[in-house]
C-alpha cells in the first residue's frame, strides 16, 4: 500500500494517540515558533508579528527617543545600566505608535541585557498603585551588518513587602534577553498607570569586565 506523506502523517498521528503519546508536548506554544499553517504537504511558518521601530522614520530625540553611548569607566564593572528616559509621556513613533525608542551605542560586543522601565511620578507608595503600573518593551540588536530581532516583554509593577529595616517596594524593570557580539541594541517601550502613559526608561545594561 503506498501512502501519500499527508497520509503518512495522519497515521502516524493516529499511531502515537492510541500508544498514549500525546502530540501536545511537542507542538511549539502560542509565541515561541510562530503559528504554523499547512497547505497540501507545505508547512509554512508564520514568525511573531514585530513592530517596525527599525524604520527610517524612527526618531531618536526627545520626546520620543534617543541615542545614548556607552561610556568605558574601568572603576565601573558588571552590568552597567545605559539608558534613556522620556521627558514626558507624548512620546510617539509614526512606525510604532506610543513607543519610546533608545538607541545603545558603542558597545563593541560586550553582553548586552536590554530592558524596559516604567518611571511613575510619584514612586508606588502601596501595593495597589505599584499593580496598576504595566510596560512593555521589544529590542533588536546588530551583530554586523542587519538588524536581529531579540524580543519582547511584558510585566506589571511587582510588590515586595517590607520587612524590618527596609521598606516594601516596587519592582519596575524588566529584561529582553540578550547576548554578545552586538554593536548597538535598539529598545522600544511604553509604559501606563491604570492605563494611562506615563513616562518611561528603555536601555541595555552592559556587561564591564576590564577593571583599571
Amino acid at each position: 500500500m503506498r501512502l501519500t506523506s499527508s497520509a503518512a502523517l495522519l497515521f502516524a498521528a493516529s499511531l502515537a494517540t492510541a500508544c498514549g503519546g500525546p502530540l501536545e508536548d511537542d507542538a511549539p506554544l502560542p509565541g515561541q515558533a510562530g503559528d504554523v499553517a499547512t497547505t497540501s504537504d507545505e508547512l509554512v511558518v508564520f514568525p511573531p508579528p514585530v513592530i517596525p521601530c527599525i524604520t527610517s522614520s524612527t526618531v531618536l530625540a526627545q520626546p520620543d527617543g534617543e541615542t545614548v553611548p556607552y561610556v568605558w569607566n574601568c572603576r565601573r564593572t558588571g552590568f552597567v545600566p545605559t539608558y534613556a528616559t522620556s521627558v514626558d509621556a507624548t512620546y510617539h513613533q509614526t512606525s510604532c505608535a506610543n513607543q519610546f525608542v533608545v538607541d545603545v551605542t558603542n558597545i563593541g560586543g560586550r553582553l548586552a541585557k536590554p530592558f524596559v522601565e516604567a518611571v511613575p511620578s510619584p514612586y508606588p507608595a502601596t501595593q495597589s498603585a505599584c499593580n496598576a503600573l504595566s510596560v512593555t518593551g521589544y529590542a533588536w540588536a546588530i551583530p554586523s551588518t542587519t538588524w536581529e530581532y531579540l524580543g519582547t516583554v511584558t510585566g506589571t509593577g511587582s510588590w515586595t513587602p517590607a520587612i524590618p529595616g527596609v521598606p516594601g517596594y516596587c519592582r519596575l524593570r524588566y529584561y529582553i534577553p540578550g547576548s554578545s557580539g552586538y554593536s548597538k541594541v535598539r529598545v522600544s517601550g511604553t509604559a501606563t498607570s491604570n492605563g494611562v502613559k506615563i513616562r518611561v526608561r528603555a536601555g541595555a545594561e552592559i556587561f564591564e569586565g576590564n577593571p583599571c
